[in-house]
């Protein structure tokens, strides 16, 4: 009998792709979701799930750390002009799968031709 692999953490790669196709699982039921009909009412459910899914009120997906991450220089810059700025979270430790979402979206549509 073939040995069990260890249990490891999942990679960045793993997550994103885990999250993204769990976006497509709710673009689909809001697109068929007969109860709202109108455009603005699927819209705003596919939105409050996204927000869900990131609160961690989706099974099977944990919550998500959404936090501010502004360039380097947006404190400096923004001082000078004497306007607030974002917090710094440039060095905290997570696995971020941020920064590439939206261009790696459509690659998870189920409904995209091969």
């Amino acid at each position: 009998m073939p040995e069990k692999p260890e249990p490891r953490v999942y990679t960045e790669e793993e997550v994103r792709k885990m999250f993204l196709e769990h976006v497509w699982t709710l673009v689909q039921f809001w697109e068929n979701e007969s109860r709202q009909p109108d455009v603005r009412a699927k819209l705003g459910g596919l939105a409050f799930s996204i927000l869900a899914t990131l609160d961690g009120s989706s099974i099977g997906i944990p919550a998500f750390i959404v936090a501010p991450h502004p360039h380097p220089s947006d404190k400096a810059f923004h001082s000078d002009e004497g306007r607030n700025y974002f917090p710094e979270n440039h060095k905290a430790k997570v696995q971020d799968i941020a920064g590439s979402l939206h261009e790696e979206f459509h690659n998870h549509d189920p409904k995209r031709p091969a």
